[in-house]
């Protein structure tokens, strides 16, 4: 008993001598999209913008509370801002976008691109494009259910894309730009769609309806003539989705469907340029779409009508310029068109497609 004694004590005093950090939760961060593209803003402001998650993955299930964020943005080795966010103000940026919820629906593009997440946080900046952003650096500090601590750093580089396809407007005539990019508001509620534009069709007078009637039929733009962007080929094509019968979105006329979460973006067509960047044109009219997965399309030719099927507010065709050609999975780019004067296209840019 006398030879055990000191062995017991060396082996409880090893046991309250662990380090620190094997208590310590157990995360680490993951920015969202991976790639973090920011654009000059609209209207001559010379200021910049770039928007991106930061997920907070758990190494297995757990329940993390942020403690405090702080963000540095730089230019190279110089540090040209630092902000520090403290609980409370963190707390209006904090969500939970990329982890299936009970009541997340079937047709959710979080069902594509999840994240085993304990929550994410969402920022979004605006700096003058002088001070030539080219990195965030964060460092996040988060606490578990029995209150201890850990912290984590992540550098995410920041840089304009460089467009490779020549583009041209998915429609000719006059137009409106309704929701635009994520930097200015508009998109960004799905992974994906964080550069996508929705363009609406304008009569001779810059009108967006014909009359007050409720229905489709009334906007100028119902039934125009869709246009490849670009030549390429096609590596999706979708022409079942009903039309919404009236402006307004109308969940259960895709919900029910076959892949209800590509189902969403209507009657749709992929293209691929050839150079990893793939145009999306979606909501165009049921049974309008005239081309199949393989082929060969030219810039500026038919693919179908404008329309409103799917997660639509009313006739409008939604493009999109990405990386790769799955919906929900590659990263949309920023882009320009060629064939207008109009840039960067924001909401209520009006502008005319010859």
């Amino acid at each position: 008993m006398r030879r055990l004694l000191p062995s017991l004590i060396v082996f409880i005093c090893l046991i309250a001598a662990q380090p620190s950090w094997a208590s310590q939760p157990d995360f680490r961060l993951q920015v969202v999209p991976a790639i973090v593209y920011k654009v000059d803003d609209p209207g001559n402001t010379k200021t910049s913008s770039f928007v991106f998650d930061v997920a907070v993955i758990c190494s297995s299930d757990c329940e993390l509370s942020l403690v405090s964020a702080t963000v540095e943005l730089s230019n190279g080795r110089t540090t040209v801002e630092r902000q520090q966010w403290t609980t409370e103000l963190v707390a209006k940026i904090k969500g939970v976008r990329y982890r299936i919820l009970e009541d997340t629906p079937a047709s959710s593009s979080r069902r594509v691109f999840t994240l085993p997440e304990a929550f994410d946080l969402h920022f979004y900046f605006r700096c003058p494009q002088a001070l030539a952003v080219d990195s965030a650096n964060l460092r996040i500090t988060v606490a578990d259910a029995k209150s201890h601590r850990a912290t984590q750093t992540l550098r995410i580089p920041v840089q304009y894309y460089q467009q490779k396809t020549s583009l041209i407007v998915p429609f000719r005539g006059k137009g409106v730009v309704g929701q635009d990019w994520t930097t200015n508001g508009g998109h960004g509620s799905g992974y994906g769609t964080d550069f996508a534009t929705d363009l609406i069709g304008l009569d001779e007078n810059w009108a967006e309806q014909k009359n007050d009637a409720d229905d489709n039929a009334s906007a100028v733009g119902w039934g125009r003539e869709i246009l490849a962007p670009a030549a390429g080929t096609v590596v999706y094509a979708r022409n079942d989705i009903p039309n919404n019968p009236h402006p307004g979105k109308d969940p259960e006329l895709y919900g029910a469907l076959h892949d209800p979460i590509m189902a969403r973006s209507g009657n749709c067509v992929i293209i691929d340029h050839g150079n990893s960047e793939y145009s999306v044109m979606m909501h165009m009219q049921e049974g309008s779409v005239t081309v199949k997965v393989g082929d060969r399309v030219v810039a500026g030719q038919a693919i179908g009508k404008l329309g409103n099927s799917g997660n639509s507010f009313g006739p409008h065709v939604h493009y999109q310029l990405q990386s790769g050609p799955q919906l929900h999975r590659d990263q949309s780019l920023p882009f320009k068109f060629q064939n207008i004067d109009v840039t960067p296209l924001s909401r209520g840019s009006q502008f005319e497609a010859k």
